[in-house]
């Protein structure tokens, strides 16, 4: 009884422990400013945002060009902080610099199938590091799965 009864306990500790392994790897918290370039903003089209990628758009209202690479940071949202999500392997990107002249806006989709796998539901966020030519600054755009 007693040897049963151990056994138990043990199969029901590790479903315990898968189950709480379940979910999308996160990685360290991410405490960064976001959003502090005046004029310049980040926004997800929330009908492309998908469990494998979206559609984004930043709008340069500022005075300044803004340049910025095709490299992003997925980060997911738990507990009120926002943590960087780990891909499942390494991530694959072109090296050019693109452009968004001051006054206009450029919009760009993002597929991270290959880097990510197709995410669980949740509170998520793409953030992009771009440059004015005189100091870098981190934007970022939300959406929710």
């Amino acid at each position: 009884m007693k040897k049963s009864r151990k056994l138990l306990m043990v199969v029901l500790g590790l479903n315990l422990l898968l189950l709480a392994g379940c979910g999308q790897k996160l990685g360290e918290e991410f405490t960064e400013e976001v959003n502090t370039l005046e004029g310049v903003t980040l926004t997800v089209d929330e009908e492309s945002a998908s469990v494998s990628g979206i559609t984004y758009t930043i709008s340069n209202q500022s005075d300044k060009d803004i340049s910025f690479g095709q490299d992003y940071i997925l980060q997911m949202e738990k507990d009120g902080k926002w943590y960087q999500v780990e891909p499942k392997g390494g991530i694959a990107i072109t090296m050019e610099l693109l452009w968004v002249p001051a006054g206009t806006t450029d919009t760009h989709e993002i597929i991270w199938n290959d880097s990510y796998g197709k995410l669980f539901s949740g509170h998520y966020r793409v953030v992009k590091n771009v440059s004015d030519n005189e100091a870098g600054y981190y934007l970022a755009g939300e959406f929710q799965l």
